[in-house]
């Protein structure tokens, strides 16, 4: 643990575990920081082999929007629920805010997503962020994550 209370992770630490995703749609491969319930930073190497390069695009391969998008929204989620007071629930996408993308990834690029808890009301947990390729800014933007299955059924009900 560092001087500000920041927590560094690799990618074999349980927190990786709070993602209902599994392989291929767990997209982040390790935590490097987090500040339970507020912040985390998470790393993903993208490999030339990986799935989402087939067809985008041939002789030009550029990783898709969307996956940078759900990069910042599965490290939004795990910082979400990585406090201690939280429980683990599930989440999904409810909304994203506006997102600009003004570089595109590449091949063997390292993808990092720093995703800040903006804000929480009932079940609606709002995640603002950035995410880089190499070091450089290629989308930032915010998703709304809410509970999704069992734990949201039983909070409506309440």
């Amino acid at each position: 643990m560092s001087s500000k209370g920041e927590f560094y992770m690799t990618s074999g630490d349980s927190l990786i575990e709070l993602l209902p995703h599994r392989v291929p749609m767990r997209l982040v491969e390790q935590i490097v920081e987090i500040r339970p319930g507020e912040f985390a930073r998470g790393r993903r190497l993208a490999r030339p082999d990986d799935w989402y390069f087939q067809g985008h695009f041939p002789g030009d391969p550029v990783v898709p929007a969307i996956i940078l998008v759900e990069l910042l929204a599965q490290t939004g989620g795990i910082a979400a629920c990585s406090g201690d007071e939280t429980e683990r629930r599930a989440l999904r996408v409810a909304s994203f805010a506006a997102f600009k993308f003004p570089r595109a990834a590449r091949p063997n690029a390292v993808l990092e997503a720093a995703a800040q808890v903006a804000g929480r009301m009932g079940g609606m947990i709002k995640i603002e962020g950035e995410v880089t390729a190499d070091g450089v800014r290629v989308a930032t933007g915010g998703v709304i994550l809410a509970e999704a299955g069992e734990s949201a059924e039983i909070r409506r009900r309440g």
